[in-house]
């Protein structure tokens, strides 16, 4: 294009020294308003391929979420910290999103052990990812894509796939990303996905070194967490979430149900294939016909 314009643009300086120079600079002007009409007309029929993203929550005031699943295994040598048989402690953990104002989101967190003691916590979230605010994994903007950054800050990571999945009790789509770092010559890895719709965390699996004891992680400790959502109000349960929850009752039922079918088809069988016992009177009637007919037969023989 710019080899085009700079021979429009020598052609226009060597006519323009002709008498005809007006009717030259009027062609092309007519060709330069054409070419600028047929870019306009291309950007109408081929739009910006980038997508634009907007940041904002997809939760709002009085949404909760729960993790029924939270399982911690600590892999190393020698006896197992105290802090990770205080982790294993944990029954659940509920997130109530309790404001909402623009980009913010004000969240408490509640953990519960396996001796009913809880405590809550209060923190807050900038979808737009605010490096000051905490809990980033656990909320992100709502309706993201694949390709999408977590937040709008360019270097923050990128969405891997959009898929689907079952959470508290229905499949829902979900934006799954995985990412891991480095410190020194240790990798922490993680894979995260969040509800598309509501861009609230429902599953998180992590490997990451021992880093609360140096000694440890040196020597090849990690530490290994699974977090999963099994209720919420934000949706409800359907019926291919409730198939796939209850599916091993579904199974083991199902069993029962075919052995006692087989059962009963079995000893109805078996009981058709074997004669009535016969009366006192016909056992007696019966053993004197064979005796006459043992005789007779006897006869036959002499």
């Amino acid at each position: 294009m710019l080899a085009w314009s700079r021979t429009l643009k020598i052609d226009i300086v060597k006519q323009s020294r002709c008498s005809r120079c007006g009717i030259v600079k009027r062609m092309a002007k007519a060709y330069f308003g054409a070419f600028v009409l047929a870019i306009l007309a291309s950007s109408a029929i081929f739009p910006s391929l980038v997508r634009s993203v907007n940041y904002v929550p997809g939760v709002k005031v009085g949404d909760w979420i729960k993790y029924g699943e939270y399982k911690v295994t600590w892999n190393g040598t020698g006896a197992e910290p105290s802090y990770i048989a205080d982790e294993k402690k944990v029954e659940w953990l509920r997130i109530d999103f309790e404001n909402v104002s623009g980009t913010m989101v004000t969240l408490n967190g509640t953990v519960q052990l396996n001796n009913g003691t809880q405590t809550s916590q209060n923190f807050s979230i900038d979808v737009t990812g605010n490096p000051n605010m905490s809990g980033v994994n656990l909320l992100i903007a709502c309706n993201l894509e694949r390709g999408d950054h977590l937040t709008n800050q360019g270097s923050s990571p990128t969405i891997n796939q959009t898929t689907t999945g079952i959470y508290a009790g229905a499949n829902r789509n979900i934006n799954l990303a995985e990412m891991s770092s480095v410190r020194g010559n240790q990798t922490t890895t993680a894979k995260i996905c969040w509800d598309q719709s509501t861009g609230a965390m429902v599953e998180t699996h992590s490997n990451s070194p021992d880093y609360y004891n140096a000694t440890a992680a040196a020597l090849g400790a990690y530490i290994e967490l699974s977090i999963k959502a099994t209720e919420t109000n934000m949706w409800s349960p359907d019926l291919l979430g409730s198939l796939s929850n209850n599916l091993i009752y579904i199974v083991a039922g199902t069993i029962v149900i075919i052995a006692v079918i087989v059962t009963a088809i079995f000893l109805r069988r078996k009981k058709q294939s074997t004669p009535p016992s016969p009366s006192p009177t016909e056992a007696t009637q019966t053993s004197a016909a064979n005796l006459h007919g043992d005789a007779y037969s006897f006869c036959l023989f002499c």
